[in-house]
């Protein structure tokens, strides 16, 4: 099992993870410093990625009508997420609003869940489960203002994202950093 591990030979191009990690820091630094242009790219993304998504659920749902008896779920499924991503591509606005809306309820589903598993916690005999609970209420709170205040809302989308990609980047970087001293010790 260890010899999975090993290198089989040197690493050839271990610096496109150290690249791939630097321009993921530096777009996650320039959503920083233009949020409002990076939440419009955003609100696009969304557009896409819903039309794609509900196309790839259209292709799922013709290529598999002989082997399930839900199929037609995934083709209506598909066909409304398609027109509802084409839709919100032709109005950016709305597909701002949508986005923040998505965002919020999100936060919402997720402080209702960790509010419920503080309790379950606490019925476990954890004995933290107070934190779980503040944290769970603070995403409530969170997803609140987020809803009521969509300047707010843009700007938590465009930190959320911003932060992912940098922390994404910093894993890509120190992945490169590593290939390129195990390649060093595999010329050695």
């Amino acid at each position: 099992m260890e010899a999975i591990f090993k290198l089989q030979a040197n690493v050839k191009h271990w610096w496109m993870p150290v690249l791939t990690g630097s321009l993921l820091i530096l777009g996650s630094l320039l959503m920083i410093f233009f949020p409002v242009a990076s939440f419009a790219g955003l609100a696009i993304l969304f557009g896409w990625s819903l039309f794609v998504y509900g196309g790839l659920n259209f292709v799922f749902a013709i290529r598999n009508r002989d082997s399930f008896k839900g199929w037609i779920w995934y083709l209506m499924f598909g066909l409304i997420e398609m027109a509802l991503g084409a839709y919100l591509l032709f109005q950016p606005a709305l597909a701002a609003e949508a986005l923040i809306l998505y965002l919020g309820f999100w936060f919402t589903f997720i402080g209702i869940s960790r509010i419920s598993f503080a309790f379950v916690m606490k019925d476990m005999g954890i004995k933290n489960w107070g934190w779980t609970l503040i944290g769970g209420i603070l995403v409530l709170i969170a997803a609140f203002f987020i809803i009521l205040n969509p300047v707010i809302g843009m700007f938590s989308a465009v930190y959320l994202v911003s932060f992912a990609a940098f922390v994404t980047g910093l894993m890509a970087i120190s992945f490169g950093l590593e290939l390129k001293k195990l390649d060093e010790a595999f010329e050695a």
